[in-house]
């Protein structure tokens, strides 16, 4: 073990002993046998002096431990009871940051994924309430997130792809009887406030992706994990969403009205989007896309303002279901 870890490893033994909730003293002794049975570390009773020093002064440690020795009981002890090396101290800007986490964590501590986690969250917020005369940040407001649907899987797919393990799953598309397949899990995908699993159907044998809400039934299946295909975050880097299609990555070339600009400018649609014409006619975009679901209703979330330029096949779909809407209008208008 390098000498800087040696020693790490040998004031963190020391501190938590120190820190013990029955055993207030320790001598030398004490302190070396305890290093040896939690480290493997064998060293003299004066490193033991050394490493007490350099906690009560160092400077490159910043601990400034409260360590003293009393003669009768005989031991080393720490004069706050509530010191620890694991708590430093906070400053301004620490204290700032911790309450925006606190707020942030707040928000979801009920989400099922963070269950294991809600004592922790409770700390931090209760922590940044005192340290701050009970102000969490509540004067920011956060988008809720309303309760999803397969929430419930998520524990058990994520168990899943770390020990790498087959699931069987029984899935029902809308308006579909459900079907039931092993499926290889290879990554858990957020989506507006929507869960997606992404992996192999072994039946398929071809990467499929699932809408968690459309999962009815999940259980462990004694299928053989498959590895080969397995993708990660980069799958979806070519496209809005979760919808891969063909894998088809296509140029798409949007004109917005000037007013829209100001949005585009500032967030991006796609981490590909590139302007190519930016003037009081309007703002003209490129983005190098899978041309999928998401991508169509974002356009049209647009409505009016926005054109499609490239590729055709794209703004004939927008075209034919914004003549689909005319047409339900003027249904119902007669």
């Amino acid at each position: 073990m390098p000498a800087n870890k040696d020693l790490m490893a040998r004031i963190r033994v020391i501190n938590d002993c120190l820190c013990h909730r029955t055993k207030k003293y320790w001598s030398k002794q004490d302190l070396v046998d305890a290093i040896l049975e939690e480290t493997d570390i064998d060293i003299s009773t004066s490193s033991i002096s050394g490493d007490i020093e350099k906690m009560k002064n160092s400077r490159q440690l910043s601990y400034f431990a409260p360590i003293k020795h009393s003669k009768s009981p005989f031991g080393y002890y720490y004069t706050d009871p509530d010191y620890s090396i694991d708590k430093l101290p906070l400053n301004a800007e620490d204290l700032k940051a911790l309450r925006l986490a606190a707020s942030t964590l707040n928000q979801y501590r009920n989400i099922p994924l963070l269950n294991a986690f809600t004592n922790t969250i409770n700390k931090i917020v209760k922590f940044s309430k005192r340290s701050d005369q009970g102000a969490v940040l509540n004067f920011i407001d956060f988008e809720r997130t309303p309760f999803a649907k397969g929430v419930e899987y998520i524990d058990t797919i994520i168990e899943a792809i770390q020990e790498k393990r087959c699931l069987q799953i029984t899935y029902q598309k809308f308006g579909h009887s459900p079907e039931v397949y092993d499926f290889h899990p290879y990554l858990l995908k957020e989506y507006r406030n929507r869960w997606y699993i992404i992996g192999k159907n072994e039946q398929k044998r071809a990467t499929r992706t699932y809408g968690l809400d459309r999962i009815t039934a999940l259980e462990k299946s004694d299928c053989p994990f498959l590895d080969e295909g397995l993708v990660d975050k980069s799958y979806l880097t070519n496209c809005i969403g979760v919808g891969t299609g063909n894998g088809l990555v296509e140029r798409v070339v949007l004109k917005f009205v000037e007013s829209e600009g100001h949005y585009l400018r500032s967030q991006k649609m796609h981490h590909s989007q590139n302007i190519l014409k930016d003037d009081k006619e309007g703002l003209i975009i490129t983005l190098n896309v899978i041309i999928n679901f998401e991508l169509v209703g974002i356009i049209l979330n647009y409505g009016a303002h926005v054109t499609v330029l490239e590729p055709k096949s794209l703004a004939e779909k927008i075209v034919e279901i914004a003549s689909n809407i005319i047409n339900n209008y003027s249904v119902n208008a007669k």
